[in-house]
């Protein structure tokens, strides 16, 4: 009988000092808001890989008359803009190589720790690193930090320990290092322009900036100098 009226004594004084009714419903509408956010959220990224899927098939089959119209439409000269589409087309090729080749070495890195500490299937986790490296939002710190927590709980410190440092000293520093330097040497930049673009770009535009960025930066650069031609007398008669 004691332990009950001790129950119903604490239920009476929780009902008294704690509004279920009203925090119930604040939880409900917390959820459907979440609810509703991912949904949107979801389907716009639906409909923006079905737009985009679809906007390509027409770029690809007429791109030839789209780069006419382009010219045609521009106010620099052939030459110009001949320059102006090179620029932006290798800037993409470039990005893009720069892209795969820094998830390459990542999943490569992380393959070999993973080795080097004993892990089961390295090879696999080298290429999920990987993939996943491509993607901006995440990185391969989704994989060698959990790995990292569970060294930790195993009583392996020192394995622990090298592998939160190989992470976040060898691994995170190659895409900040080696992907401005093979964007900057395909486009003749310096190191320090390039990784400032990228940074700018994704500051900017979202994941999209990592490619955004350096067409702007470089798009820039170029009509700046043609400015810089049509003002000089002596830089258009070169």
């Amino acid at each position: 009988m004691e332990g009950g009226t001790a129950t119903a004594l604490t239920l009476k004084w929780l009902g008294e000092r704690v509004d279920a009714p009203t925090i119930a419903a604040r939880i409900g509408e917390f959820l459907t808001n979440i609810g509703a956010s991912l949904l949107k959220q979801s389907t716009g990224q639906a409909i923006t890989l079905v737009l985009a899927f679809y906007l390509l098939f027409f770029f690809l089959r007429d791109r030839r008359a789209g780069l006419d119209a382009l010219v045609h439409l521009s106010p620099f000269s052939n030459i110009e803009t001949g320059k102006l589409i090179v620029r932006v087309r290798d800037t993409i090729h470039a990005t893009i190589f720069g892209t795969l080749a820094v998830a390459a070495l990542q999943g490569a890195l992380g393959g070999f720790m993973f080795w080097w500490l004993g892990f089961p299937s390295p090879a696999l986790w080298a290429v999920v690193m990987g993939v996943i490296s491509i993607i901006p939002v995440l990185g391969s710190f989704v994989i060698w930090i959990p790995a990292t927590i569970y060294l930790f709980l195993e009583d392996r410190w020192a394995d622990a320990i090298t592998l939160a440092l190989w992470g976040g000293v060898v691994i995170s520093t190659a895409d900040n290092v080696v992907r401005p330097l093979l964007v900057g040497e395909t486009l003749r930049l310096h190191t320090a322009p390039a990784f400032v673009a990228m940074l700018g770009g994704l500051q900017l535009f979202g994941a999209h900036g990592l490619i955004l960025g350096p067409i702007a930066f470089t798009m820039t650069t170029l009509m700046l100098e043609f400015w810089r031609r049509r003002s000089d007398p002596e830089l258009q008669e070169k």
